[in-house]
């Protein structure tokens, strides 16, 4: 299967600033040449100990952070160096999906602006609205409520929502279910493979609860120190670990 996301040894490094004015330097990288693929239509769950480089990570896959070298390619074009016609065509394509269901949404913002936000003025903006409200199992009569109106899992749903509405290609969740209560979870969770399976979408899923990532990923690939260790097909990965890092995270002695 072709990969839609890639990364090829990416490196990212922390910058500092000097004891003089206007002067910095880098120290050690936060990421060292990563390169993993996602496959369409699969999961690849990412794994490691906080600190990892795992928001990172998805901040650069997802196009928001440029790395210091190598490249993310989606579809082959390069994030960073593509014309710039072919970039505005790939940003909707790639989505976030963040930790904090009460950071990520404006508290200033209804429902209906939020998550209608990426989209252009259109004649059939509102419906897609709404549809993607009602895809996330969320009815019309919530859309003009704000955000302290809902539960941690509505927020959640909420901006599921918003990363639908540009009918993207792969999502990147970056911890999406940790602030989640157990039962909650579960509902989010069967929400993001029931539209994996409706519209072929891939998912980068970071997590650190590896019961999660059992659940969700097709591959995986250990984060350690800003290096991945291992990777592999899930199965082989959780039953069969090769590096004493992933070991350590299984036994959760890590």
């Amino acid at each position: 299967m072709s990969p839609i996301l890639q990364a090829r040894a990416v490196t990212y490094g922390r910058t500092d600033r000097r004891a003089f004015p206007f002067m910095r330097r880098k120290s050690s990288p936060i990421l060292k040449e990563i390169s993993l693929d996602l496959s369409a239509g699969q999961t690849l769950g990412i794994i490691g100990a906080s600190g990892s480089g795992k928001s990172t990570l998805c901040r650069i896959l997802s196009g928001l952070v440029a790395p210091d070298e190598g490249q993310v390619l989606y579809q082959g074009q390069d994030l960073a160096t593509a014309p710039a016609q072919i970039r505005k065509r790939i940003r909707p394509a790639i989505q976030m999906i963040f930790q904090d269901p009460y950071g990520a949404l404006d508290p200033r913002q209804t429902v209906r602006d939020i998550v209608g936000e990426p989209l252009d003025p259109a004649p059939n903006r509102d419906a897609r609205i709404l549809a993607a409200l009602a895809e996330v199992g969320l009815s019309a009569d919530m859309a003009d409520r704000y955000p302290r109106a809902f539960s941690g899992g509505q927020r959640q749903r909420i901006a599921i929502a918003r990363a639908l509405i540009t009918r993207p290609s792969v999502i990147i969740a970056d911890e999406a279910v940790s602030a989640l209560d157990v039962s909650t979870q579960a509902i989010v969770l069967n929400l993001l493979l029931d539209m994996q399976k409706r519209h072929g979408l891939s998912y980068v899923f970071v997590s650190h609860d590896l019961a999660v990532i059992r659940h969700l990923s097709h591959h995986i690939a250990v984060l350690d120190r800003g290096r991945i260790v291992e990777s592999g097909p899930a199965s082989e990965v959780l039953n069969a670990p090769t590096h004493a890092v992933t070991r350590a995270l299984l036994e959760n002695t890590y």
